[in-house]
């Protein structure tokens, strides 16, 4: 429906002679600002998390091209960071998609997401962050969010971990909507 939308705006503005420019129409459209950029997203997470934050080397882009399956047509920018020790799994991606991409950014997230979920090769400790990892969209941004800092004293209780893990991404993408709105 939202597309639907955007063509007779487009069209009208085309027919009318408006100058609006693209990222006006979708800030009213949608309701979230479009002039933020991924890496500030990410700091202000970091910085909300604290030492629970965990991704600590950035994200380049071969390897979200390689590892994610975004290419460097599909966004106007990204910003994302990973772990710098690979036996963690904790990861937060910002991408700022072209909203012709859009769709194929948020599949290409939810295709890893789910070959993640499937890896049966993962270390004990990051089951409960992959299971509660989310793909979230706000606007043009699409949010990859799997962290959980450490475990410790609930890496017995698989249902307590998970639920850790899906509150500290809540706490994360609560950051960047208030960010985005504001």
């Amino acid at each position: 429906m939202r597309k639907i939308w955007m063509i007779l705006l487009l069209a009208v503005c085309l027919l009318t002679g408006c100058n609006k420019d693209r990222t006006s129409l979708e800030d009213t459209d949608s309701g979230y600002r479009e002039d933020i950029s991924p890496k500030s997203l990410v700091e202000a997470v970091a910085s909300e998390l604290s030492d629970e934050y965990w991704a600590d080397a950035v994200l380049e882009q071969e390897i979200l091209d390689d590892w994610y399956g975004i290419s460097a047509e599909m966004y106007e920018e990204f910003y994302g960071q990973t772990p710098m020790i690979s036996a963690n799994v904790d990861a937060l991606i910002v991408v700022k998609a072209k909203e012709e991409h859009l769709e194929d950014v948020q599949n290409a997230l939810d295709t890893y997401r789910e070959s993640m979920i499937q890896d049966t090769l993962q270390y004990p400790m990051n089951i409960p962050k992959i299971q509660a990892s989310q793909i979230n969209t706000f606007g043009n941004y699409v949010c990859f969010v799997q962290l959980g800092g450490s475990m410790e004293g609930i890496m017995d209780d698989d249902e307590a971990a998970i639920e850790a893990c899906r509150k500290m991404n809540e706490r994360a993408l609560s950051v960047i909507e208030g960010e985005l709105k504001q």
